[in-house]
């Protein structure tokens, strides 16, 4: 017997998929049933019909003023507008996961169109082949600066990137020796960007056409054929299967979920298949697995930006950066440590103070119109339920539902002036433990 599709299985689809769970979007979930819900995330397309625009990053305003294609900062600021405006939000999360995946620093880097280029490179393949992801990324400018790959010469090999494509990117650590390396960083000499005429090229003087060994399989390797090798590893689809895991599903996955996992990534031609088969699965909508990720700042953010429509701020990426996590400045090539990292005390008192500001700029409008009114016989936890799955966070806690009703009663729900109690229950909410996971 498969998995109810009610609410709560919706609720914790849309939460693990995207940013921000509303009721129009659960509606018509509701009505397509779950193979056409996943069908359309994965794909890309809206849930509800609705058309999103994107519109060019010129056109762009935040804080009233337009952003600038050479400020990183003004950048991070628009990867979040899209963020909170697409209509296809799993394949913002999913390049937000390469991103995570493949971490490649604005700091080293010091070239903003390679971070965007970057960017789109992990937004085209966000669903699409792994294998042919870790070709593009190899030859990625950006990667290739950060990881000093951009200077890879026959004689003088540099095993940075070969060390990190094995470790971080396709097969985990204990999974190949320090030869191997070795061998993996002959293989890919030959490789240059220059930055000057923005030219990726290949010099087949450069490349060491020697006979190696690597995992086992000796032959005249390039940066394909090595990448193959890499593809015939068990390793490789028990290691990603875990990150997908722990990304969408669980901090602890199960040896045997794993291994079913890792078993469709090594039959399936690409990741959306993959993901498709996860969010099918009843294992999936277990109740131990609901609401038990913590939600990274960027999530956070986004959620609460997409439930109030505020207008974009650059003190919004700024705010995420204050909770831990920095659009195209991950901390090192390993990426976010996530989970419980995300709750440290500064981080924690950042999410306290985004939520702060952004009930002041909840618009009185907003509060005035239908989905924020209740009849006048309501009662305290009414409005409380109503404004929490307004801002995204449906089930709360007996507790939190207490503690928020008590404050709705005292300071709105009998008075004629409400706007000022109803922004502060929604601050509350946004504070509440429940609002800080998915």
């Amino acid at each position: 017997m498969g998995a109810a599709w009610t609410e709560k299985e919706i609720v914790h689809l849309l939460n693990r998929t995207g940013f921000y769970v509303d009721k129009s979007s659960v509606s018509a979930c509701m009505d397509m049933g779950k193979e056409e819900t996943v069908r359309r995330l994965i794909a890309g397309e809206s849930l509800t019909g609705a058309a999103s625009e994107l519109l060019p990053l010129e056109q762009i305003k935040a804080d009233g003023k337009e952003l600038k294609v050479d400020s990183i900062g003004d950048q991070q600021t628009y990867w979040l507008h899209r963020m909170v405006t697409s209509e296809a939000p799993l394949i913002e999360k999913m390049t937000l996961f390469w991103h995570g995946h493949f971490a490649t620093s604005y700091q080293k880097v010091k070239e903003i169109p390679l971070m965007i280029r970057q960017n789109e490179l992990f937004r085209k393949y966000a669903m699409g082949s792994f294998h042919d992801l870790v070709l593009e990324v190899g030859k990625d400018p950006a990667m290739m600066l950060y990881l000093d790959s951009n200077n890879n010469k026959k004689g003088k090999p540099n095993e940075n990137y070969a060390r990190e494509v094995m470790e971080l990117f396709t097969l985990g650590i204990g999974n190949y020796t320090e030869q191997d390396i070795k061998e993996a960083a002959r293989a890919f000499t030959g490789w240059s960007y220059n930055k000057k005429l923005d030219e990726l090229k290949f010099n087949k003087g450069q490349h060491d056409n020697g006979s190696k060994t690597i995992l086992g399989e000796k032959g005249d390797f390039d940066e394909s054929s090595t990448v193959d090798v890499l593809f015939k590893q068990d390793a490789l689809s028990h290691f990603m299967a875990t990150k997908l895991l722990k990304f969408f599903a669980t901090d602890e996955p199960s040896e045997e979920w794993v291994n079913q996992v890792a078993s469709d990534f090594a039959n399936t031609k690409n990741v959306g298949e993959v993901l498709s088969r996860l969010f099918l699965s009843d294992a999936f909508y277990n109740a131990e697995h609901l609401v038990s990720l913590i939600k990274t700042p960027v999530e956070y953010v986004v959620g609460i930006l997409r439930a109030f429509r505020i207008p974009m701020s650059k003190g919004f990426a700024q705010a995420s950066r204050k909770m831990g996590q920095e659009l195209y400045l991950p901390p090192d090539v390993a990426g976010w440590r996530g989970g419980t990292a995300w709750l440290m005390t500064t981080s924690l008192l950042a999410r306290y103070q985004f939520a702060e500001s952004v009930a002041k700029r909840i618009n009185n409008t907003l509060l005035t119109s239908k989905d924020y009114k209740l009849e006048s016989t309501a009662a305290a936890e009414d409005w409380v339920s109503q404004y929490a799955q307004n801002a995204g966070v449906w089930y709360l806690g007996e507790q939190t539902s207490q503690v928020l009703a008590k404050y709705a009663d005292e300071t709105f729900v009998h008075s004629t002036q409400k706007a000022a109690g109803m922004k502060g229950l929604l601050q509350l909410i946004m504070l509440s433990p429940e609002a800080q996971m998915k």
